[in-house]
């Protein structure tokens, strides 16, 4: 839960702080891009923003809230926050969540790195059977007629 400032009904001047709930879910990207993953967020439980991006640009990591383009060829943002604290609540945790999901790509790639694959197993067995001395050949045995 992240803590943002909502304005008033009537006034449009900032209430108390108030929790609101933001689950987030990233899913990284496989081409070499400036994009790095993109992202859903749903606000509150009632309410997803789909089409957010983690990109990679000159001065580090950025959220880009999801875009269209106008008449002239210029993007318009479809959706943002409207508050500096919601900004950095939806940064945070979209960078949090991206950083959680690199972290898991590298531990299951570090662990299928150490278990040894069917291919090499089959190697092994090849050379070890390969190895052993021959069995002793025996004479067919025709029974006696």
């Amino acid at each position: 839960m992240d803590e943002f400032k909502s304005p008033e009904a009537g006034g449009g001047q900032p209430a108390q702080a108030t929790k609101l709930d933001l689950e987030v879910k990233v899913y990284p990207t496989q081409k070499e891009s400036n994009i790095l993953a993109t992202a859903s967020i749903t606000l509150g439980g009632c309410f997803t923003v789909k089409g957010v991006k983690i990109v990679d640009g000159k001065n580090g990591l950025f959220v880009a809230m999801p875009t269209r383009r106008d008449g002239q060829g210029n993007f318009q943002d479809i959706c943002h926050p409207t508050t500096k604290e919601m900004r950095e609540a939806l940064n945070s945790a979209v960078l949090g969540e991206y950083q959680r999901a690199v972290e898991r790509i590298t531990t299951r790639g570090e662990q299928a790195m150490q278990r040894s694959s069917v291919l090499n197993s089959l190697s092994q067995k090849k050379s070890q059977v390969a190895d052993q001395p021959p069995a002793p050949k025996k004479s067919a045995d025709r029974g006696e007629r």
